[in-house]
């Protein structure tokens, strides 16, 4: 079965549900209120198909983004280079990346954190925080696994230009011990008479709220700021109300 990632154009479509001009706009409110430094150069890290890229860029920010694909960094690069010189896609791996010169904002969104075991989290968290300026925001959009890991079935459809997808998403548990679960995403399309599947599977290790508190309070680089459910910064987390698109935020600390 092809793989969704091989697969960008139908990747995008799918996820294309979401406001990405309001989103820059949440980040921008977050620049705001919590950035220390002046924001210019914008790093997204699992950036696939780079869907808030035309916004950062038109909102006059240098736009970087990494992603380990050769597919999806073909198919964003086009998106670049359609867009002048105030954008670049890169490949790499997110747990271990050497990025110069350091950016004043870094972000990772659509819970794309795809590490597998807790070496690559710390090793990903030691390659931003040599990413990002001293004072630069790393913003995190449902990464962090505010209830407990359980299996999850979530089906939706879309439907643009005469294709039309139906999109499964499937978490199922793999090992507690080891916090790690098996992520699918399943897309049925169908284009004119043709229909076809493609699917993506990949191991992702899930960070819960205390153990990455404790992260951060551990680190000498990064102090935590906030997290707020839904994109919304009237609704911090307490931990009462279930969650949709947490955000987390952390402030890179000078040396």
């Amino acid at each position: 079965m092809p793989d969704l990632y091989d697969e960008p154009a139908y990747y995008d479509l799918a996820f294309s549900f979401r406001d990405f001009a309001a989103e820059v706009d949440i980040i921008q409110e977050a620049i705001r209120q919590f950035s220390r430094i002046e924001v210019r150069r914008v790093l997204e890290l699992g950036c696939g198909s780079c869907p808030h890229l035309a916004e950062f860029v038109a909102r006059g920010y240098e736009y970087t983004g990494l992603d380990l694909n050769p597919a999806m960094v073909e198919y964003a690069t086009r998106k670049a280079a359609a867009l002048g010189p105030g954008a670049r896609i890169l490949r790499g791996d997110m747990s271990r990346f050497v990025f110069e010169p350091p950016v004043d904002f870094a972000c990772i969104l659509l819970g794309s954190l795809y590490v597998t075991n807790t070496r690559e989290l710390v090793s990903h968290f030691d390659s931003v925080g040599r990413a990002l300026r001293p004072g630069g925001l790393y913003f995190l959009d449902w990464c962090i696994d505010f209830d407990p890991h359980t299996d999850i079935w979530d089906t939706w459809e879309v439907d643009r230009d005469g294709v039309h997808l139906r999109v499964t998403y499937i978490t199922n548990r793999l090992n507690r011990v080891e916090q790690t679960y098996r992520e699918t995403v399943m897309v049925q399309v169908s284009e004119g008479e043709r229909q076809r599947t493609i699917e993506q599977r990949c191991v992702k290790r899930a960070v819960y709220p205390q153990e990455f508190l404790a992260m951060m309070a551990a680190r000498p680089d990064f102090e935590f700021v906030g997290w707020w459910n839904n994109w919304d910064f009237n609704q911090t987390l307490d931990g009462e109300e279930p969650t949709n698109r947490p955000i987390a935020i952390v402030r890179r600390l000078p040396a």
